[in-house]
């Protein structure tokens, strides 16, 4: 049996302004991050709401962003068993159920989605049905927020607006300055740092998003930060291969 969501309440306002929401995902901290750039807290204020799509990957980035605003946040595939999040949430804003899980789906199907890009040198379709797989879950829902992908993208699926901001972290596991594993994993680091460039510059800009929810509807717009926002506060590690 899917197992759905539990829709939460969390603000109503009846008049202008519309509810602010703020979106974070990939942050990576603590993996591949030293901490939450400064501009993305800088580009954050003023939200009334802020949700985290998962891999956060230390609790400690949600004190941060709780400084800002309350914070809702669901758990990612590179988040530890140590952080105790839900895989998905359903909230209720100035009317809207707004759905936020992380994205991902079995690892194989990933890979395989990555695998042929790679071998094709093009683009096929990783979403094929991602939002349809994602409502499963969350259920009828006027918004779906996501990430995983390290990829902004706003689409319209039926009543449904799907939004992903984009990745705070854009460059992913195997993007940045590290060097390539030795050995088999090495085959696989480079076949994801291809697959990574092959998304094109804008893609690897670091970005978070915002929600203005009203009466009227979902605005989403993704909000990139300066290239190097991310590489200023990345942990030294990356500097050396694995």
């Amino acid at each position: 049996m899917t197992r759905r969501a539990t829709p939460v309440d969390h603000g109503s306002r009846s008049s202008a302004p519309p509810y602010r929401v703020g979106v974070v995902a990939d942050s990576h901290v603590g993996e591949y991050l030293e901490r939450i750039p400064d501009e993305a807290l800088e580009a954050l204020a003023g939200s009334d709401l802020i949700l985290h799509a998962g891999d956060l990957s230390v609790p400690s980035v949600l004190d941060d962003l709780a400084a800002i605003a309350p914070v809702v946040a669901v758990r990612g595939d590179h988040d530890p068993p140590g952080i105790a999040l839900p895989t998905g949430v359903v909230l209720r804003v100035n009317g809207k159920r707004i759905g936020l899980t992380h994205g991902h789906r079995a690892k194989l199907f990933d890979g395989a989605v990555i695998a042929l890009d790679v071998i094709l040198g093009r683009r096929t379709g990783w979403t094929a049905r991602l939002e349809e797989s994602m409502a499963v879950r969350l259920g009828r829902v006027d918004c779906i927020v996501f990430g995983h992908w390290h990829e902004p993208r706003t689409r319209q699926v039926g009543d449904t607006l799907s939004f992903s901001p984009g990745a705070l972290c854009p460059w992913g596991s195997l993007e940045g300055p590290a060097a390539p594993r030795r050995g088999l994993p090495g085959v696989a680091d480079r076949g994801v740092r291809r697959y990574r460039w092959q998304l094109g510059p804008d893609a690897m800009r670091p970005r978070v998003g915002m929600l203005q929810v009203d009466d009227g509807g979902i605005e989403a717009t993704s909000i990139p930060l300066p290239y190097d926002a991310a590489t200023k506060v990345a942990l030294a590690h990356w500097e050396v291969p694995n």
